[in-house]
């Protein structure tokens, strides 16, 4: 690459968890790729923009293979991301290079309801080892590639140590016979509830859906989406709550 690529070094990009990668042709930054470190085998790679005066030069190319290297580098064996949907320009480029599509989140919205949703409770410690038991044995565990977005819209494994944190910001429910993980955004004009993983059968998780919405409106939020493993039975499940989806996202994986 010579020095088509460069690092940008100052606090915030030194910091342990990533690295900031940027591309510069002529002195003039033509794109970005954060390379965001997961744990000590996983990469996580997000933000690639091209400036617009450089597209069709090669410089998302240049970008992805050197973010590669440098998950390699660091001792990393797989590096994974995800795309839209819609962005085929995108797919055709990671295909190319060697991903593999691993799996696909539809994203789903839906407005609150006003309902019971005493079916719910906030989980606590000890719904930790029922949540792990009723999630590694789900079928919507293997639709997702047993990984789901986090609130950093980074896809992770749900394993105990992040039970523990979500548990501890009440941001997992239970039911008699189901999960959902529902953290909580307030941005600027969006404040809502997202559910990124549901656990249980179909009836169950319909349970939990519509349940969730009677939850948002009981606590004034304005919207409720989820982003959730493409799986007939919980498309289905989620249809039937008055859950609507309109587009999604593809996880991708390269080996290292």
């Amino acid at each position: 690459w010579g020095d088509y690529i460069a690092d940008v070094w100052d606090k915030w990009l030194v910091d342990p968890s990533g690295q900031l990668l940027v591309a510069v042709i002529d002195g003039v930054p033509a794109g970005i790729v954060h390379v965001a470190w997961l744990n000590p085998n996983t990469a996580w790679l997000e933000g690639m923009r091209v400036n617009p005066d450089f597209r069709r030069h090669g410089v998302a190319n240049a970008l992805d293979q050197r973010a590669i290297a440098t998950a390699r580098e660091r001792g990393c064996k797989i590096a994974r991301l995800a795309t839209s949907v819609k962005n085929i320009a995108a797919q055709s480029l990671l295909e190319a290079g060697n991903y593999r599509r691993a799996a696909r989140f539809n994203e789903w919205q839906a407005e609150p309801l006003r309902g019971d949703f005493s079916n719910l409770r906030v989980a606590t410690g000890k719904d930790i080892d029922p949540i792990l038991a009723r999630w590694n044995r789900s079928e919507i565990r293997a639709a997702s590639h047993s990984i789901v977005p986090n609130r950093h819209w980074r896809w992770t494994a749900i394993d105990r140590a992040r039970l523990h944190e979500q548990i501890h910001r009440n941001e997992v429910r239970v039911s008699s016979n189901g999960f959902a993980l529902l953290p909580t955004f307030d941005e600027g004009d969006w404040n809502g509830l997202s559910i990124h993983a549901l656990g249980g059968d179909a009836e169950e998780i319909f349970s939990l859906a519509l349940a969730v919405r009677g939850e948002a409106e009981h606590r004034g939020y304005a919207h409720i989406e989820a982003m959730a493993a493409d799986h007939a039975p919980l498309n289905t499940a989620l249809e039937r709550a008055g859950f609507k989806t309109e587009s999604g996202m593809f996880l991708y994986e390269h080996d290292l």
